[in-house]
């Protein structure tokens, strides 16, 4: 009976895991849908105008979040400048992006940005009107370098609470990380790809993202994403 009870209370954690990873995606591309950065704007500020871009769009187009090629434009010609994929990209990797060659490299970010791009696409759908509050900087924060809290307030949920990194590069202060109720989207994909690398190399992996990415452009159902 305890080893049952156990083995329900680990799937259970897991399925939260899963629920909260692909929430955070959503939160992390579509909280995006806005104007290009300005570089003079703060962390807290861009992500405010971020913010207040996409009810914008979903307030005058509430189809938009239901057309999957409008979306993947708008996050190409929009999105994307406002996340620091590649420093993504290194973090997730950790080890293993030191070790690997330039190509790899570009592989990698390239159907790692897939892959979040069609995680993405699936689950903005389920946006029903959640309202983020930002909150001042806490403390003092490294040069270059900013922590933003904030709390999402859900329609027929709890408050969830939302930890987006930033740093700042030329172009303004980009993303490079957010968690969801202490689930973080680097340590959760670097978890699992640690393993896969390990097991079966990088390239290998590279692979399989490309296939799973060349199913899931063609396929309405939920993607599968492997975590802990």
């Amino acid at each position: 009976m305890k080893s049952n009870s156990l083995s329900m209370r680990l799937r259970d954690v897991q399925s939260r895991r899963r629920k909260y990873l692909q929430w955070l995606l959503c939160m992390f591309l579509g909280m995006a849908l806005g104007k290009p950065v300005l570089a003079e704007m703060g962390p807290v500020e861009t992500l405010a105008t971020m913010t207040a871009t996409l009810e914008e769009i979903v307030n005058q187009d509430p189809a938009v979040i239901h057309d999957p090629q409008r979306l993947r434009t708008i996050a190409h010609e929009v999105v994307l400048p406002n996340v620091d994929i590649r420093t993504l990209s290194r973090w997730v990797l950790g080890k293993n992006w030191r070790i690997a060659t330039p190509e790899q490299r570009d592989a990698f970010v390239l159907e790692f940005q897939e892959l979040l791009l069609n995680t993405y696409l699936r689950q903005v759908k389920t946006y029903q009107g959640e309202v983020a509050r930002f909150l001042p900087l806490r403390g003092e924060q490294k040069a270059g370098q900013a922590v933003v809290n904030a709390e999402i307030e859900q329609p027929n949920g709890p408050m969830v609470h939302v930890i987006f990194r930033m740093h700042k590069a030329q172009q303004g202060w980009l993303i490079y990380d957010v968690s969801v109720e202490g689930i973080s989207l680097v340590a959760t994909h670097r978890s699992s790809f640690s393993r896969e690398v390990r097991d079966g190399g990088l390239d290998n992996l590279i692979a399989r993202l490309h296939d799973m990415n060349e199913r899931n452009a063609g396929e309405g159902s939920e993607m599968v994403i492997k975590s802990d």
